[in-house]
């Protein structure tokens, strides 16, 4: 039982020579006060700004999602919850000589102990709504009851991560929907821990985007993000993870015993032509063969459920993604990129809505467009650290299927199942990272890490949530076996999915999926085939088919921006 972990209800407003501005808070930040006007603690100095999102305006209501330092401990973080509304001046029946615009922007914001995101904000939402409904921003006393009720719910929860308001709004169907196999890219790109900006307009989605993919991740989002928002790092007063933990990855004593599976390897090199293409071009989702033997399949479904039923804890899981200086802010404000740019932040997994994050030169190694769908990666090395194996893309392949089901037509009914609903996606993941963390104890050049590509285990086991995970107690996964759980020989199914996957992400089959696009507005316009259209095709068909197998140069793509739309 948690005692009182909403600290306090506040109101944030727009002042038009002040800027945003804490209007009110309940508790006051300083006792003995009345907590109008309040003045934000010098560590929550950017809260004004993270609680009214930039280009707010453009909206008439939305949701901000942010991490801050606990006041009573720096390892600990604070999670806010804003509701943000705007009415027109008119709809004002108390107005204050600071009113001179014609709309009038506030956020009602709550700052809590437990990260239960999208559970406060639906009551948060209901509450900003009566709020605004009064005309009148200096009754207060709805926000003294909603400090004294949230704390009443809420203090009943003895463990949140069995809690069933955990995952509420952080939807992993629609996460899966939307980047179909990139989910798998994303995730595996969290353990990277480089510097990650999501983009997109308005904030609740940016920010449930970013909450859901780190859902994925067992136990991240409940016990996972304590030092989220430690922006005190430094490593002249920081003793070194490699010191505090003697852990030094190169000395790693690797396990040495014998594995007989059939291994088909997937080589660490393989690397795809990557460039910018839409998520609904030609061939962009070709099916798995269906005559793949269903008795395999429902082996392969027993053996995920069975992995994901082993308790993460005595796996060393969480994983330790956000700790000594990689950051986590579901949304940023643009004041924020101060902290972004310091020496002592390793890196971060950041949203943002304004533009100038994105131009901001070298702020972030990949780009998530969310609007889109696209992952832009500047790194050719990082790049090749993500390259997705054929294993990897039958997992992803099974994800999608048994999670984007066109025929579904009830769409109240979506989700709700078990079998490709929110909980099984997780469950999927957990076995996923399960098998990847007990694969990654084996030998270097052992065929089984060819499954997960060996560059991008090489690369994870230098990050610091490795080499913590590395020095903790996790002989639970020693229980497994070694190997990816979608390892096994190839077939017509895996060479059409390595197609799909070449076609929608290699410059060569973009050329291709654009000049047969042409084509078929050709004849749709004219009721006749094109002769030039025709050999348009053949040509891209040509080109592509020999340039398929053929090692891309990388020597020219070193000083070119990346596109990920794998």
């Amino acid at each position: 039982m948690t005692e009182n972990p909403i600290l306090h209800v506040l109101v944030v407003g727009f002042h038009h020579k002040k800027g945003c501005q804490v209007e009110y808070a309940y508790p006051p930040f300083i006792e003995d006060t009345t907590g109008v006007s309040a003045e934000c603690p010098a560590a929550w100095k950017h809260l004004p700004y993270l609680a009214l999102p930039d280009g707010s305006h453009n909206f008439d209501e939305d949701t901000a999602y942010f991490h801050l330092p606990s006041q009573q401990d720096p390892n600990e973080t604070i999670y806010g919850i804003s509701c943000y509304r705007q009415i027109p001046l008119e709809k004002i029946i108390n107005r204050t000589p600071d009113m001179t615009r014609s709309t009038i922007q506030k956020s009602v914001c709550v700052l809590s102990t437990l990260p239960l995101y999208g559970h406060i904000q639906v009551k948060m939402s209901l509450i900003t709504h009566a709020y605004f409904e009064e005309g009148d921003f200096s009754k207060i006393s709805l926000l003294h009851d909603t400090y004294h009720h949230l704390n009443a719910c809420l203090s009943s929860i003895d463990n949140i991560s069995t809690s069933p308001h955990l995952f509420v709004g952080l939807s992993a169907v629609e996460l899966v929907t939307r980047f179909r196999h990139k989910v798998l890219l994303l995730f595996k790109l969290m353990l990277l821990e480089n510097k990650v900006l999501f983009f997109y307009s308005p904030v609740r989605p940016l920010c449930s985007t970013i909450l859901t993919l780190l859902s994925l991740h067992p136990g991240l989002i409940e016990n996972g993000l304590n030092k989220s928002a430690n922006i005190n790092l430094s490593s002249a007063t920081q003793p070194s993870i490699e010191n505090k933990h003697e852990v030094i990855v190169s000395n790693i004593t690797p396990e040495t015993e014998d594995n007989d599976h059939s291994i088909v390897s997937q080589k660490s090199n393989e690397v795809v032509d990557e460039d910018i293409v839409p998520n609904n071009t030609f061939v962009s989702n070709i099916p798995r063969d269906p005559s793949i033997d269903s008795l395999d399949e429902a082996a392969m479904q027993y053996n995920m459920i069975s992995i994901a039923q082993i308790n993460s804890e005595d796996c060393g899981v969480p994983m330790s993604i956000f700790d000594n200086g990689n950051l986590c802010q579901p949304y940023s404000c643009l004041s924020y990129m101060d902290i972004l740019t310091d020496p002592s932040v390793r890196g971060y997994v950041i949203g943002a809505s304004n533009i100038l994050f994105k131009q901001k030169k070298n702020l972030a190694d990949v780009i998530v467009e969310i609007d889109e769908g696209k992952v832009e990666i500047e790194n050719i090395e990082l790049k090749r650290h993500l390259h997705l194996t054929t294993e990897d893309l039958r997992f992803a392949d099974y994800l999608v299927r048994h999670v984007v089901q066109p025929e579904k037509e009830d769409v109240f009914l979506d989700g709700v199942g078990w079998e490709g609903g929110d909980e099984w996606i997780r469950a999927q993941f957990k076995a996923y990272l399960l098998s990847l963390l007990r694969t990654s104890l084996l030998s270097e050049g052992a065929p089984e890490l060819n499954h997960f590509n060996p560059a991008f285990i090489s690369a994870w086991q230098q990050t610091k949530n490795y080499q913590i995970w590395l020095n903790q107690e996790h002989q639970a996964i020693m229980a497994l076996e070694p190997c990816h759980p979608f390892a096994g020989q190839l077939s017509v199914a895996d060479m059409k999915l390595r197609i799909s996957h070449t076609m929608q992400s290699s410059r060569s089959g973009r050329k291709l999926n654009q000049a047969v696009q042409n084509t078929s507005r050709a004849v749709a316009s004219t009721g006749k085939v094109v002769g030039g259209a025709i050999s348009q095709a053949r040509g891209a068909v040509t080109n592509w088919w020999s340039n398929l197998t053929t090692t891309q140069d990388l020597e020219d793509e070193k000083n070119t921006p990346v596109i990920q739309d794998v």
